[in-house]
């Protein structure tokens, strides 16, 4: 009722990309489909392999790193002087791909028909492969730089290029339609989207009887980019940005054929000393010496790290995470100066996860790995066969790390 009522496509219809090509497509041009796939699960393959090697590599030079408006600029200027002077690229992402679908039985002023009415189409010829290229060459630039460019429209857009530059070798029939499927062909080499990636291209176009090919190039795309890159563009921008995504399924397939154990994640002994609290008989310790603990912490910059807290014996007593003794420190009035700090029943006492999960030191990894992966965990604690005493902490970024150390 909104979108009916306000109009922002300013088309007075629902869906974004309307088209009504009133061609049907014949089996022949399944074989045209497939191709379109195969290019864009290629198209997807190249595309995740260098946004990968290009943030991990001209993102690390510090004055892209520390000057981020500087990358930014080199950026806009780059697309101006590659964009602007093709007809075809010059309007923003969207109006492009309106533009390609566009159905030349009602040209309306089109540049797209007025070009394909020319007897000589070479410089139109030209003008695709040109904008293909550069739409690949400008995502691979662009995608994860400070400020989002997106991924679904640019690929949307180099499709539809594609796609419409081989309609032209295929007679009788409207090539927006391969412009159409050609653009979904690529988003899906890209994303890996299957199912829902051809249900936004039935809702974007509205073209029901054209789900079979949007389904054939979808899955074939999926395909051949699996081939070339096993990662997706969002599963590769986690890695790069150091998330902490753990895919369970995938890592108990791994740490199964490596046959290791638990304790190889046990971190060095000065690394426990810094973690490590004895809190005493009396479960008290000084607010100085958790204000030095918390300042190891941060140096490390890890997320979910925390403080491990043991008795004399090395038995576990608790577990502390930094956000919550960074706040218990920092708040006016939570923890008083020169006062002993109570973790049994105190203000902090409230912070305190009095019961961790733990694992032995002997268990194979892939115990860990269901762990985390199944109950949500941030943390476990790794604690020696037979005397249950704190030998080591896992944080999920670690484990992260190290399956994709075996990965490699």
């Amino acid at each position: 009722m909104v979108l009916k009522a306000l109009n922002p496509n300013g088309t007075g219809k629902l869906v974004l990309f309307e088209t009504n090509y009133g061609d049907s497509y014949k089996p022949e041009h399944y074989l045209i489909f497939i191709f379109l796939g195969m290019m864009g699960g290629l198209f997807g393959g190249i595309f995740c392999k260098a946004n990968f090697l290009w943030s991990k590599s001209f993102r690390k030079y510090a004055i892209v790193s520390k000057h981020p408006v500087f990358e930014l600029a080199l950026v806009v200027l780059a697309t101006a002087l590659l964009q602007y002077p093709n007809p075809l690229t010059r309007e923003p992402g969207d109006v492009i791909i309106k533009n390609l679908l566009v159905d030349c039985r009602e040209p309306e002023g089109s540049w797209v028909c007025a070009q394909e009415a020319q007897e000589d189409k070479s410089h139109y010829y030209g003008w695709l492969i040109y904008g293909t290229s550069i739409k690949l060459i400008l995502t691979i630039v662009t995608f994860g730089c400070k400020v989002p460019s997106g991924i679904i429209i640019p690929a949307l857009d180099a499709g539809a290029l594609f796609g419409r530059l081989i309609g032209q070798a295929i007679p009788d029939i409207s090539p927006g339609i391969f412009a159409m499927v050609g653009a979904s062909a690529f988003l899906a080499g890209v994303s890996r989207m299957t199912v829902s990636l051809t249900v936004i291209m039935f809702e974007l176009t509205g073209e029901v009887d054209y789900i079979p090919p949007f389904m054939i190039a979808i899955l074939v795309a999926k395909w051949v980019a699996d081939a070339l890159s096993s990662e997706g563009v969002y599963d590769l921008a986690q890695t790069v940005l150091g998330h902490p995504f753990l895919d369970s399924e995938h890592a108990l397939g791994i740490v199964r054929k490596d046959g290791s154990l638990v304790e190889e994640l046990i971190p060095p002994a000065q690394t426990m000393r810094e973690i490590t609290v004895d809190v005493g008989p009396e479960f008290k310790v000084s607010k100085s010496l958790l204000s030095t603990k918390l300042s190891q912490l941060k140096s490390r910059g890890l997320m979910d790290a925390g403080l491990v807290l043991v008795d004399s014996h090395g038995m576990l007593h608790g577990y502390l995470a930094e956000g919550e003794l960074d706040f218990a420190i920092h708040e006016e009035g939570v923890l008083k100066d020169g006062e002993p700090v109570d973790l049994l029943q105190g203000p902090l006492s409230v912070f305190v996860d009095r019961t961790p999960l733990t694992i032995c030191a002997k268990a194979p990894m892939e115990y860990a790995v269901e762990m985390f992966g199944k109950l949500g965990l941030r943390h476990l604690i790794v604690i020696e066969e037979g005397t249950a005493k704190v030998v080591g902490v896992i944080i999920k970024k670690r484990l992260v790390v190290y399956l994709e150390s075996l990965h490699r």
